[in-house]
């Protein structure tokens, strides 16, 4: 199994220059060749051979460092990982209908690889180049006992260094556990209310944003005084980024913990798919939805499932969850979003909604897989499509005629 490790480099000033050689070569390079290809593509369209290929770009590299000497400096293989990345980018944009690569800019996403030659001992990595070895804080002697690693990537995130070790572990993802009705959680995704859990624990918004509002809106005040290309305005830039890093360090730890908690204690868990793009579009509430990170938190809790060996389902987003009484089935057509106490018509039930939605969630999720078995119930009609089922409907036709 193939994992990862995160630590946080302290590169004394000479390795600094050095880290800030290899980010601007890299992104050069990748520069470089993304607009050769554009205009060998314009150029070439209706030739046999349309396009450069990674190889064509290696050759052409080696003759691209003898009009640079400058890139002597830096380590090839890093060089070449570039062209690797912008080979793969283009790959994605023809076969996966992705975008068209874009241009790297100086000081947003920092990045070079080293895919050979490394080696850590103690609490320092050496790779080409750093022969001295840079010193990192955290997980010295797990760290060193890897013995295959399969490359490192470099990053720099608001004036800080990272470094990422990609290595193999013998270790193999544990079997998936049986589908379970009796150990499974259905939860239901919110804004007042982060997640809510069908046997009824409410996970309350850690609302982030607004703990660190004040003070990057300050922030952002005094940027916008600071003269273009100024010290000062670098400066402020920095501080800037911080904080977004702290936010962002905050929204990671929470997801971490809640997906964790959630994933070792069910065995099946069932989440709904939202469309957060179309949410997004509403101006009311599209800060609130970037502030909890949905997508963020279903990956995590994906990725958590498939380490401890979980269950993940997902139901329709356009599954009438929130509408259907949990009891008995009854779909309230006048459901309003600003009713936050569901009142069943039928059968009198008065529940939260966000509760009543994450029971269904589970019950549909369940229905889905055949692991609650079909008794014709209302709520199966809604869900299953039985709408068109002779029995259920000879049954109904009995239960309504008069009694004589």
């Amino acid at each position: 199994m193939i994992t990862a490790a995160k630590v946080k480099l302290y590169p004394n000033e000479r390795q600094k220059i050095l880290l800030e050689k290899h980010f601007g070569s890299c992104r050069f390079v990748y520069n470089y060749f993304l607009a050769k290809r554009d205009e060998y593509y314009i150029t070439h369209r209706d030739a046999e051979k349309s396009s450069l290929s990674y190889l064509d770009t290696q050759n052409m590299l080696i003759e691209l460092k003898k009009e640079y000497p400058w890139l002597y400096e830096i380590n090839s293989q890093s060089l070449q990982m570039s062209l690797r990345f912008l080979d793969n980018a283009f790959k994605n944009f023809f076969h996966k209908n992705t975008e068209h690569p874009k241009f790297k800019k100086k000081g947003i996403n920092e990045y070079f690889a080293v895919p050979q030659h490394i080696k850590i001992q103690g609490n320092r990595i050496y790779f080409p180049k750093f022969s001295e070895g840079i010193y990192f804080k955290g997980s010295e002697k797990k760290l060193s006992e890897i013995k295959d690693i399969n490359e490192i990537v470099i990053t720099k995130d608001s004036g800080y260094y990272y470094c990422s070790i990609i290595y193999e572990i013998p270790e193999e993802l544990p079997e998936k556990k049986p589908l379970s009705a009796e150990n499974s959680v259905g939860i239901d995704l919110g804004i007042e209310k982060f997640a809510t859990l069908s046997p009824g624990i409410a996970i309350e918004n850690p609302g982030f944003i607004k703990k660190l509002e004040k003070r990057i809106k300050k922030l952002q005040k005094q940027l916008s005084r600071k003269q273009n290309g100024s010290k000062n305005r670098r400066k402020h830039i920095l501080k800037l980024q911080k904080e977004y890093m702290k936010l962002r360090n905050m929204r990671e730890d929470f997801d971490d913990k809640i997906s964790t908690a959630i994933a070792k204690q069910y065995d099946t868990i069932i989440i709904e798919d939202l469309n957060v793009k179309g949410m997004m579009q509403n101006h009311h509430i599209s800060k609130s939805l970037n502030d909890v990170s949905f997508y963020s938190f279903k990956q995590r809790l994906e990725w958590k499932a498939e380490k401890y060996g979980k269950n993940i389902i997902g139901i329709g987003r356009f599954d009438p969850s929130s509408k259907i009484c949990s009891s008995c089935g009854n779909i309230k057509h006048d459901l309003k979003l600003s009713d936050r106490i569901y009142h069943c018509d039928v059968c009198g039930l008065i529940i939260d909604r966000d509760h009543n939605a994450s029971k269904n969630i589970r019950k549909i999720g369940l229905i889905r897989v055949g692991s609650v078995r079909s008794e014709f119930t209302p709520m199966e009609i809604a869900t299953s499509g039985l709408y068109g089922c002779p029995e259920r409907q000879r049954s109904l036709r009995r239960k309504e005629a008069p009694m004589l």
